[in-house]
């Protein structure tokens, strides 16, 4: 049954130490007011509804919507049993948020990318050195098949290879799918990072774009207006899929903060214009934010310290508005997009992870995740506390910026 913020509180009550409690308590004091129920036909702006997966040992990943099928899908591991190397796809009804089918799928589940055309749904299989894709029918909830592993390294090879962020180009019929490989040693120079090429019918590895990632690099997205894809680490690279070449890189020379570890981007086309999430690890947070970048040029026009652990970032062109979910701080904030300025924060009362903006049907959805301590590992959790889907209901008006 779908539960709101309130329920967390009972359950607080039964499993959580007292101290936790009374803070959850305050949050729930805090966030009441925006969960006045509001008509179905007109719901209210900035609205917040939450469900959560089935078992408390499960974490959710990324997020993605369906409109076709009105459903919003996420990826799922098991975290308490990490080495068993379990991963499940949840779809929940993109509006009220009512679980629609849950599959198990053959490893952990990171990633998604979706064929909308012919309502395909693709799921990365990033850890314990799987580095496998899966193809999932959307209609039916189905598993349709399951790549061979997709390494890249020799057979004598010691360490790890994982999956992480993947996007699907229609006009060429291919996942791009970033890739890294840790050698045992661990040191920065045993490092590399890839951007696969794959063949979304045959899920079989085509080659890789070369240079894509010169250095440390996860950010990874693709503009289905320009026809273009990038990737992001301390520079953004412009990718033209059907050459698998890049065409400009952004060195992003003399922005302030350095830049460190850019997470996540966000496209504004009409306005020329690049969003940035920089989420520094295991840091202070003093540089951690959103960017924002000449699209051409690579000139800072902004940058936004919204919270620490700024983690996933998209961009709204009805509303002239970005979203950041702030990792570490449990926060969403609200970017305005001709001020810089933070106009809106939610305080969510978890981790807010991955993010998915469906602009046509005004949904923001946030993967929340649930861990002990912000700077602990996702693997750590609250025993009985069961991860959610948060949905945000925004405003209709269309800004004249």
């Amino acid at each position: 049954m779908l539960q709101l913020f309130p329920d967390v509180l009972q359950r607080a009550r039964q499993i959580c130490r007292p101290a936790l409690y009374t803070a959850l308590m305050a949050l729930a004091l805090v966030q009441s007011p925006v969960h006045a129920t509001a008509p179905k036909d007109k719901p209210a702006d900035y609205a917040l509804r939450v469900n959560y997966l089935d078992d408390a040992q499960e974490g959710l990943y990324e997020v993605q919507y369906n409109h076709d099928h009105d459903l919003v899908m996420t990826a799922v591991i098991n975290r308490v049993r990490a080495k068993d190397d379990l991963g499940a796809v949840y779809a929940f009804d993109a509006d009220t948020l009512e679980k629609r089918w849950r599959l198990p799928v053959p490893q952990q589940a990171f990633a998604l990318a979706q064929d909308r055309a012919h309502d395909k749904l693709f799921v990365t299989h990033g850890k314990n050195n799987a580095i496998r894709i899966s193809r999932i029918d959307i209609a039916t909830g189905k598993l349709e098949a399951t790549s061979e592993r997709l390494t890249r390294q020799p057979s004598t090879f010691k360490g790890f290879e994982s999956l992480r962020h993947m996007v699907f180009v229609p006009a060429t019929n291919e996942l791009f799918v970033g890739y890294s490989a840790t050698r045992q040693s661990g040191e920065e120079g045993e490092r590399d990072y890839k951007l696969l090429v794959v063949n979304a019918d045959s899920l079989t590895l085509q080659g890789e774009v070369e240079g894509a990632f010169p250095g440390t690099g996860y950010g990874l997205i693709y503009d289905e207006e320009k026809n273009l894809i990038y990737t992001s680490g301390t520079y953004v690279n412009v990718i033209d899929p059907a050459t698998r070449s890049i065409s400009r890189s952004l060195k992003l020379e003399g922005a302030d903060p350095k830049p460190g570890n850019i997470l996540s981007l966000a496209v504004d086309n009409t306005h020329g214009r690049i969003f940035a999430a920089q989420n520094i690890f295991r840091s202070e947070g003093d540089d951690d934010g959103v960017y924002v970048f000449d699209l051409e040029s690579g000139k800072q026009l902004g940058f936004v310290q919204t919270g620490i652990g700024s983690i996933s970032v998209t961009y709204n062109p009805e509303l002239n508005e970005a979203y950041v979910s702030n990792f570490r701080v449990g926060t969403i904030s609200v970017i305005d997009g001709q001020s810089y300025e933070v106009k809106r924060t939610f305080n969510v009362g978890g981790l807010p992870n991955e993010m998915a903006l469906d602009v046509a049907e005004r949904r923001l959805y946030v993967g929340l995740k649930d861990v002990y301590s912000a700077r602990s590992s996702t693997g750590d959790f609250l025993a009985g506390s069961k991860e959610r889907l948060l949905k945000i209901d925004l405003p209709a008006q269309r800004t004249q910026n």
